[in-house]
């Protein structure tokens, strides 16, 4: 019989998205290196047998010491009082609950809380039933959606002046809203559709060959669809800009980059929403310029948080030149005046191009 680990993971193993299954007593029989990542493992093994159940906010109901990630097994989920159908997140028990979503917290190896929103879906198989957690890490420190009409940059006393600004923060508070309705909808029903595309499969046995061939071609096209919209909802809102901030989001940029791309500096921390994502949008672009319009064969990407914040993107490919340069540039100076910042670009012949941002704070 096929164990849970390899039957899951043929799926979600490949999948960015934190992934994890519990059984009956809520024990973590499967996660996915996504989750192993999120959580502060070095594998996804560290994660079997603890408690998978998400946490309630802190703040809001239930006990913010009942947290998955730890051995402990509460006799009752956290916040219920004693019923477990309720909405805190909790399964009835594995396979038997419906299909169920909410927001909560994890906890994280070092005692950190990342908050999610989770969707829960039982699933039925020969070895057990188990139920199937598919989490989204939220940015910190607001869950819920922010306001639009005043955004403010942290350290400012007074709203973002001017329609240009407050138009491009709109723009990326409506990306962060697309890619969240990618992620709850299309990406959970593909994954759900693989999932069971997959169980099909192994449970079918021996079946004529076209049969065969032909559920095979579904499930790989399931998985190009699946990645596609991993793709595009990566481009609108990464994930891992979500969890880790700019820093993480810039090395996980590096990790895509078809060009050795090196990311370093003296920012670590999390920086305002709309800060990190105008500055993401604007280093993806600066790259994406380099390489594809410049023909650069290698880029720097530095981060240095002062007084102000500075971002310099250096190429080693050719100037700046045509109409496609020139539209690339006025949009990367747009993004940087939407913060109130300002943009430089100076190319040294025989060294490569540097896009300088400064951004007050």
């Amino acid at each position: 019989m096929t164990s849970i680990e390899e039957e899951l993971g043929s799926v979600f193993d490949v999948i960015r998205q934190p992934v994890w299954a519990v059984d009956a007593e809520h024990a973590v029989r499967y996660a996915n290196p996504a989750a192993a990542e999120v959580m502060g493992h070095g594998r996804p093994a560290d994660l079997l047998g603890t408690d998978g159940r998400p946490a309630d906010l802190p703040g809001i109901d239930g006990d913010p010491a009942d947290v998955p990630g730890s051995d402990r097994r509460p006799s009752d989920p956290p916040g219920t009082g004693g019923d477990p159908a309720t909405a805190s997140g909790q399964p009835e028990t594995a396979g038997r609950a419906g299909p169920a979503s909410g927001r909560g917290t994890l906890t994280r190896v070092d005692g950190s809380l990342v908050p999610v929103e989770w969707t829960r879906v039982p699933l039925s198989r020969p070895g057990g039933d188990v139920a199937l957690y598919v989490f989204l890490p939220l940015a910190e420190p607001a869950l819920a959606e922010p306001v639009l009409a005043e955004p403010v940059l942290a350290g400012h006393g007074t709203p973002y002046e001017g329609p240009f600004p407050l138009l491009a923060h709109r723009q990326v508070e409506r990306q962060h809203r697309y890619a969240r309705t990618l992620q709850h909808t299309a990406q959970e029903r593909l994954v759900r559709a693989l999932l069971g595309l997959s169980l099909a499969r192994q449970e079918l046995g021996p079946a004529p060959a076209r049969v065969i061939d032909l559920l095979d071609d579904v499930v790989r096209d399931t998985e190009e669809a699946l990645a596609g919209v991993r793709e595009v909802t990566d481009a609108l809102s990464p994930g891992a800009l979500r969890v880790g901030g700019l820093p993480a989001a810039l090395a996980a940029l590096a990790g895509r980059c078809p060009v050795p791309m090196t990311v370093s500096g003296s920012l670590s921390g999390r920086l305002p929403r709309l800060v990190e994502s105008h500055l993401y949008l604007l280093v993806a672009e600066a790259v994406e310029r380099a390489v594809e319009n410049g023909g650069a064969d290698r880029v720097r990407v530095t981060a240095d948080l002062g007084a102000s914040l500075v971002v310099t993107v250096v190429d080693d490919g050719s100037p700046p030149a045509g109409a496609a340069d020139l539209a690339a540039l006025a949009a990367l100076t747009e993004r940087a005046a939407s913060l109130d910042g300002t943009l430089r670009v100076r190319h040294t012949p025989g060294a490569g191009t540097t896009v300088t941002a400064v951004v007050p704070l």
